[in-house]
């Protein structure tokens, strides 16, 4: 019951950031069209309007997103709901579950686009804007993975067996 707890709570904390800070973006639109810097040369809020995936890949296919998002927040929701799951692999489902939901509204209310805001830079390299849902599905996959490295290596650790005691016959 507590996983489950943990997931909405989480789920729905992302979603709700995510929705909100898009709408942030939207009301003064004209000043994140220019830019807000925030730590000079390393963190910035720009507007930027993403028609692909992440970092801006395979754009314009809008419904393959569309599909890919729904089947995910469907799984994810089903594995969350149905399945046992340890503490890391819920918050990590509930991250990505969270994240995919989040572009997936924009998907569908905005043309097939996506609204990013997030720009890093270091020493003059940019990387690609983001928004909260994004942060959501990288770290939500990042602790996926932590967490079957862990298992795996759990797995891998050598078990001793014993022989079974011998049973004496009358």
């Amino acid at each position: 019951m507590f996983h489950r707890r943990l997931s909405l709570v989480l789920t729905l904390g992302i979603l709700v950031l995510d929705f909100f800070t898009k709408r942030w973006v939207l009301a003064d639109i004209d000043a994140f069209r220019q830019g807000i810097p925030l730590v000079d040369g390393l963190l910035r809020f720009t507007y930027v309007r993403n028609a692909g995936a992440a970092f801006g890949i395979f754009e314009g296919a809008r419904w393959p997103f569309v599909t890919v998002s729904v089947l995910a927040v469907i799984g994810l929701g089903y594995l969350l709901l149905r399945h046992p799951l340890g503490i890391r692999r819920t918050v990590a489902y509930s991250m990505i579950l969270a994240g995919a939901a989040g572009n997936l509204v924009d998907r569908i209310f905005y043309d097939g686009l996506v609204i990013d805001f997030v720009e890093m830079g270091w020493r003059g390299h940019l990387f690609p804007v983001y928004n909260v849902a994004d942060m959501g599905v990288s770290l939500g996959a990042a602790l996926l993975i932590v967490d079957m490295l862990l298992d795996r290596g759990e797995d891998d650790e050598e078990v001793s067996v014993e022989p079974a005691p011998e049973v004496a016959e009358d």
